[in-house]
């Protein structure tokens, strides 16, 4: 092997053990499995005692009685939520996503953003919106295009978010091009916000992924 090869090994190897420092989460498989609470409605501040989304278990989307404000709790039916046009994803990774008045999701993130960061946190820097680090648990429930449940949802590990979007990770398969994103287990019960997966990687048995918010439920 080549020194030129062997530089380029040692490279991807560093980046690679570095991407996976970052998502260990130090927590039992019993927190991770622990049940959250969706609590106050966005819309009207309603208690709504209903279950978060858990790991091994079927989610389904059910609507606030008093203002109708959709969450995804968990349970099972055939009920979906409708979704905007969807675009193809892509095979690598992309750019933040460009800010402007013309991209209507970054709105839907906006809200994600602010439960982690607060109001008051930059967000654009040179027409992109700015990502910042971090690591934390969250819960996927894969969806299809009719916006609902495929399966069991699992868990993830948040790598970064900006108004646009959040990177995920996780050991294992990463179904699904579309999933709810629950961020009750990472401390922030009832923010949910639907993701389309813009770019996809594996090695060495690890998913990594970048998904686009195109929608809070």
């Amino acid at each position: 092997m080549s020194t030129e090869i062997e530089q380029l090994v040692a490279q991807f190897d560093n980046e690679f053990n570095f991407l996976c420092n970052i998502g260990k989460v130090p927590q039992t498989p019993a927190a991770a499995l622990e049940s959250h609470l969706i609590g106050n409605c966005a819309g009207c501040n309603r208690d709504l005692p209903w279950p978060a989304p858990r790991p091994g278990f079927w989610a389904a989307p059910v609507s606030c009685p008093e203002c109708g404000q959709v969450y995804f709790t968990e349970g099972r039916s055939t009920n979906g939520i409708a979704l905007p046009q969807l675009e193809p994803p892509t095979d690598a990774p992309s750019a933040p996503a460009a800010h402007g008045a013309t991209n209507s999701f970054l709105a839907s993130g906006s809200k994600v953003f602010s439960a982690f960061f607060g109001e008051d946190c930059e967000r654009v820097e040179r027409r992109r919106s700015v990502r910042y680090a971090l690591s934390a648990p969250v819960v996927v429930v894969p969806l299809n295009e009719q916006g609902r449940a495929i399966a069991e949802a699992y868990d993830m590990t948040l790598l970064n978010i900006s108004v646009g979007g959040v990177g995920l990770m996780r050991t294992g398969d990463a179904i699904a091009d579309l999933m709810l994103i629950d961020f009750a287990v990472a401390g922030y019960p009832g923010v949910q916000a639907v993701g389309q997966v813009r770019w996809r990687t594996t090695a060495y048995g690890v998913t990594k992924l970048g998904c686009e918010f195109i929608k809070t439920t």
